[in-house]
């Protein structure tokens, strides 16, 4: 498993032409704790994981082999939950001119 998310981490780090001690120095760690981690000589802590996540902004899911997508999940509001809930309740219509109201009010937004 944490030879999986040594791999993974790997690949997005190789992606992003990060180096492992640039990778190390922003979650705090030193370089060889970093290398054990990602070879499975050393588990992986949760709190590593996090971090880890949130300075290459990727799933800690991605990570865990839970999903193969490495987008973090977008939170929303609970005003944007309803608004989804509430899209999803239309006609196919209405959702398309929903759509395009709202694409109406992006171009609004781009000219001021």
């Amino acid at each position: 498993m944490d030879t999986m998310i040594g791999e993974r981490i790997h690949n997005i780090i190789e992606d992003r032409r990060i180096t492992q001690t640039a990778l190390a120095e922003k979650i705090g760690i030193k370089l060889s704790t970093l290398n054990n981690y990602m070879t499975g000589r050393s588990k992986f802590p949760p709190e590593v994981l996090r971090q880890v996540s949130e300075v290459l902004d990727i799933s800690s899911d991605y990570l865990l082999g839970l999903t193969d997508t490495s987008e973090r999940p977008i939170r929303l509001s609970k005003t944007e939950k309803l608004m989804i809930k509430t899209l999803r309740g239309l006609y196919r219509d209405q959702q398309e001119a929903v759509h395009n109201q709202i694409q109406f009010f992006q171009k609004q937004n781009r000219r001021e």
